[in-house]
């Protein structure tokens, strides 16, 4: 099992490259099982909404992007 780095979590919200979609500011292991990021969104409908996000460490990459940006909407 490998586990996601930040950039590759951070390249999959945001598949052009542009950094106008959300940007994970921060990364804290909860616990072996669970990371926390601090994100910020960038344009809408994440424009304005910054907070610390749960997921689970060894999900893909693809996987926790896809949770952050869920969750980033509903702060």
């Amino acid at each position: 099992m490998t586990i996601p780095a930040v950039a590759d979590i951070q390249a999959q919200m945001d598949s052009a490259s542009t950094t106008n979609v959300a940007n994970i500011q921060r990364k804290a292991a909860v616990s072996a099982s669970v990371d926390e990021f601090y994100v910020v969104g960038v344009t809408a409908p994440y424009a304005g909404k910054a907070g610390w996000i749960r997921t689970t460490s060894s999900d893909s990459a693809a996987t926790q992007a896809a949770a952050i940006l869920l969750a980033l909407k509903t702060l």
